[in-house]
């Protein structure tokens, strides 16, 4: 069902969603600041606490979890669109640490687990990509 050329689009973005939510949020408050200490790498060490408010509710289950529930009682087939939400969320719970950490029930909870910087390890980033490449085949193939 999610093969559904309409579906795939919409379920690309919604796994894009929890990392294109703040980066909409960071431009549109600082703009070219935000662009200038992405690159520099200043944001990443020293992200202001309006951004991290923004990041840790994207990162959240709780937010997504609420929208799940609401398209599978309004609209039964979108539901599924979420499941790449999810994905990213899981992936991002072994991939980040420290003030990244991913806060699996924020704003109730602050709880993470300290994953590893995957910037670090290089064979950390190939299993990570070997994974979503399996996630992937697995979405196209069902």
């Amino acid at each position: 069902m999610i093969r559904k050329p309409s579906l795939v689009l919409w379920a690309a973005l919604a796994g894009a969603l929890p990392d294109i939510i703040p980066a909409i949020f960071g431009i549109l408050r600082w703009r070219s600041e935000y662009f200038r200490d992405m690159v520099s790498q200043k944001f990443a060490e020293d992200p202001r606490d309006s951004y991290m408010i923004v990041y840790r509710y994207a990162h959240s289950l709780l937010p997504i979890t609420l929208l799940a529930a609401v398209l599978a009682i309004f609209y039964p087939a979108w539901w599924l669109v979420t499941i790449p939400y999810y994905l990213h969320i899981f992936m991002d719970i072994f991939t980040h640490k420290g003030v990244w950490g991913t806060r699996l029930f924020y704003p109730i909870s602050d709880f993470h687990i300290e994953g590893r910087d995957w910037w670090r390890n290089k064979w950390f980033s190939i299993v990570n990509w070997c994974v979503l490449i399996v996630i992937n085949a697995i979405i196209f193939l069902i």
